[in-house]
């Protein structure tokens, strides 16, 4: 057995291992095998063609999960990020989902996503170090 360690990704061990992964979680779920299961990008730019936002995430067994949302910081508080989150909630009812999770942490304002509708369902303490890490779901 050989085992390797690095600081940067190979896409294409990376694919295997999501291969493998993949392989294994369709043996255990196929009463989702009808769910509709892709990635989701939603992208904003401004009137130069700027990238000032976005969302990355997937629909997987009738929930849609946000993993990466960001509105730059001169862009922020003027509506752009609930926007994101209306075409998200748009997308996962287009994609049959029943709920949209995320996780954020302390810092990166979780106030926001509970003004939306979305509820606490978890917290993580300590991470990183003096703040937390908040988990929450929409039922849509």
């Amino acid at each position: 057995m050989n085992i390797k360690v690095a600081d940067k990704v190979d896409q294409k061990s990376y694919d295997k291992v999501v291969e493998l992964l993949v392989e294994y979680n369709r043996s255990k779920t196929n009463q989702f095998k009808d769910e509709i299961n892709k990635p989701i990008e939603i992208i904003v730019r401004n009137n130069n063609d700027e990238i000032i936002g976005g969302l990355y995430g997937r629909s997987i067994w009738g929930t849609l999960e946000i993993k990466t949302f960001v509105v730059k910081s001169e862009n922020r508080n003027s509506g752009i990020g609930k926007k994101l989150i209306l075409e998200t909630e748009k997308e996962a009812k287009k994609r049959n989902c029943r709920f949209i999770s995320l996780d954020t942490f302390s810092f990166q304002a979780p106030e926001f996503y509970e003004k939306l509708g979305f509820e606490k369902i978890g917290t993580e303490t300590d991470f990183p170090k003096g703040f937390e890490k908040y988990y929450y779901r929409k039922k849509i």
